[in-house]
């Protein structure tokens, strides 16, 4: 009998402006994602809940697979282990039908970094419609340096957008205000700095958080956990430092 996913394995895998979690069903919080997520029940169904309003009790529904767009507040229950694929903002399709007709991968082979790379070959994600140009720019200057821009005023005046242009369109390109973009590629920053075996402390400040209080606030309202409870899972990193579009 072919072995079934180990449900202890867990790997972070970071490219670019793309990101993916695979390993075991964690406990999280409602949160908000800063971009569009897949979420794939590898062994058995998750549990979603969305919260279409301030105060709404959601119902919750039972599900194999789930495209959850950035910023929408919502509550999910794994009941075993999970794929988690974070989208590039700027160049990943809408793929929401090819999820629904994926057919998951044998789990019990392959190393984690190996099928999370399977994964996003099985989904064939095409580039969709460029935003403009000059978004792209400001947003992937943020790539390697989420500081690049002391001010969002100095970020729209280097790519000759006025603040309230530029807020707009970004918000078109990538569903989430410009603060919560860089955030999350923060978050990204901070990620690499674990791979290589910082503490929670250094990943804080050379991602520019304040403190490493602050950042494990953030993450949790951004993932629905803390860091220190997903290093406590004993996730693997699997990290490429050659950052650019879909890298």
């Amino acid at each position: 009998m072919t072995p079934r996913f180990h449900q202890s394995t867990a790997c972070i895998w970071l490219r670019g402006a793309r990101a993916a979690y695979l390993g075991p069903g964690l406990d999280l919080a409602p949160h908000r994602n800063a971009v569009a997520v897949i979420a794939l029940g590898l062994e058995a169904p998750l549990d979603l809940a969305v919260f279409e309003g301030k105060g709404a009790v959601p119902g919750s529904r039972t599900l194999r697979s789930a495209v959850i767009p950035a910023g929408v507040l919502h509550h999910l229950r794994a009941r075993g282990p999970m794929a988690f694929l974070y989208l590039d903002a700027l160049v990943d399709d809408d793929i929401t039908s090819r999820v629904q007709e994926l057919r998951l991968p044998d789990w019990g082979r392959g190393a984690p970094g190996d099928l999370i790379l399977g994964l996003w070959g099985a989904l064939d994600l095409p580039g969709r419609p460029s935003p403009d140009p000059r978004i792209v720019t400001l947003l992937r200057a943020l790539e390697d340096d989420p500081d690049a821009f002391s001010s969002f005023s100095e970020a729209a005046g280097r790519v000759g957008l006025r603040p309230s242009r530029a807020r707009e369109l970004i918000r078109e390109a990538v569903g989430v205000p410009f603060r919560r973009y860089r955030l999350w590629r923060r978050m990204a920053c901070a990620g690499r700095e674990l791979a290589r075996s910082r503490s929670l402390t250094e990943a804080a400040y050379a991602a520019g958080f304040a403190s490493s209080a602050h950042f494990s606030t953030a993450f949790r309202l951004m993932f629905g956990l803390t860091p220190s409870a997903l290093l406590k899972a004993g996730v693997r990193f699997d990290i490429d430092d050659a950052h650019g579009p879909g890298a």
